[in-house]
């Protein structure tokens, strides 16, 4: 009231301007006028305007908004409230020009985004509201909303939404995604399998390499301590072969107790060299064609000592100096060098020691023909329990009885 602007109180007001419908100014020296009906007469450089001030909020002013098309990629699409508008899955750059019909002077507030896509409502005046542009959408269903807001900006006076669909792409597809997520399980199975493969290939070729060195290791192990066991028959002219002999016999009866194949390899070389002392007996010893002397015979019996000294530090063959140092112990301790008796004495040595007799008693010597075999067969048991150890003698003999060992074959073909 007029009192209350002459006492400067607090009032509210509606400010007047170009955006609420006032496009002219007030001509300062004219009288305006409200008449009984609330209409208030403003006089402006334009004309009089006229505003009722008692119905003014309540008057809804008149708009018409609508969507006719929108252009994607340049291509224009038709655009409805009740149905959903597919854009195309290769869409890119969308573009919306709103139709707004204001049948005022106002220049209302305009609210609108793409729901789905924006989080937060644009709010512009429709005098800056223009054509609207969205790229780079992914696939999806958006909603478009566009809404004329009261005179505060806050308020929606009118709204329409727009359905608008960009179908998935066919990588973007869950079945393309399963799709690619088991091709992706199966690279990274064949890359894996093909690395463990690989791997276990160089290690199979190692391995191979390492078998292979140690074959030929074993090979050369063999050869060297063959060469060794012919050199010592070489030396002593009593015996030919001898050392071969006494390994084959004593591996057919290994075999007969059911030994492995490696621990009858192991006796076999162990065989093989237990005569390897008798290169520390002089030739003279060595090779008498007749009967040795008390002394001389001493001296012959030292190749069991010379022997396991020599084959002490040997690691080819685990105890392999068994076979040379306790080969003429008896099972009843009278045998030498240790007067060893029955289980004392090593198995390797019972067994060579066995086998040692019988070739030496089958073969032929300078000073001697070889034993008949019911002779040698009558001496193994006479010697059981106590030059020999019973159960091998048994081995033995039933050996020689089912024609395993048959020391006859060696002179069929005029062997000395």
């Amino acid at each position: 009231t007029q009192d209350s602007l002459i006492q400067n109180e607090k009032y509210t007001y509606e400010l007047l301007d170009g955006k609420r419908g006032l496009d002219g100014s007030l001509t300062a020296n004219a009288w305006n006028y409200i008449d009984d009906r609330g209409n208030y007469y403003l006089s402006c450089n334009s004309g009089v305007y006229v505003v009722n001030i008692e119905q003014y909020n309540k008057n809804k002013t008149i708009y018409r908004m609508w969507l006719n098309d929108i252009t994607v990629d340049g291509t224009k699409y038709y655009i409805s409230k009740s149905e959903t508008t597919s854009i195309g899955e290769s869409a890119d750059k969308i573009e919306i020009t709103p139709i707004l019909m204001n049948y005022t002077k106002e220049d209302p507030y305009i609210s609108y985004y793409l729901k789905g896509f924006e989080h937060k409502k644009n709010i512009v005046r429709q005098s800056e509201l223009g054509t609207i542009v969205y790229t780079n959408l992914p696939s999806g269903t958006y909603t478009f909303v566009i809404s004329i807001l009261d005179y505060t900006g806050t308020k929606e006076i009118e709204s329409s939404s727009y359905s608008i669909e960009k179908p998935e792409r066919f990588w973007e597809t869950w079945w393309f995604k399963a799709y690619y997520i088991i091709i992706a399980v199966m690279i990274i199975m064949y890359l894996t399998w093909l690395i463990t493969r690989l791997q276990s290939n160089r290690v199979i070729e190692r391995q191979n390499r390492e078998i292979e060195l140690a074959k030929k290791q074993a090979q050369m192990g063999n050869e060297t301590i063959l060469a060794i066991a012919k050199t010592v028959d070489a030396r002593d002219e009593n015996t030919s072969q001898h050392s071969e002999r006494v390994a084959e016999y004593s591996v057919l009866i290994a075999k007969r107790m059911g030994w492995s194949k490696e621990r009858c390899e192991a006796l076999r070389k162990i065989a093989l060299l237990h005569d390897i002392g008798k290169i520390g007996i002089p030739d003279a010893v060595l090779n008498k064609p007749s009967r040795l002397t008390d002394e001389e015979y001493e001296i012959m019996k030292s190749h069991v000592l010379i022997g396991g000294d020599i084959l002490k530090d040997f690691t080819i063959v685990q105890d392999v100096a068994d076979g040379a140092r306790y080969h003429h112990e008896r099972y009843d301790g009278k045998g030498y060098a240790k007067g060893l008796k029955g289980e004392e004495i090593p198995l390797n040595a019972r067994i060579i020691g066995i086998a040692d007799a019988f070739d030496a008693m089958t073969s032929n010597r300078v000073y001697r023909q070889k034993m008949d075999m019911d002779y040698v067969l009558s001496e193994l048991r006479k010697g059981s329990g106590t030059q020999f150890d019973p159960n091998i003698v048994k081995i033995m003999i039933s050996l020689i009885e089912e024609g395993i060992i048959d020391p006859s074959k060696r002179y069929e073909g005029g062997e000395a």
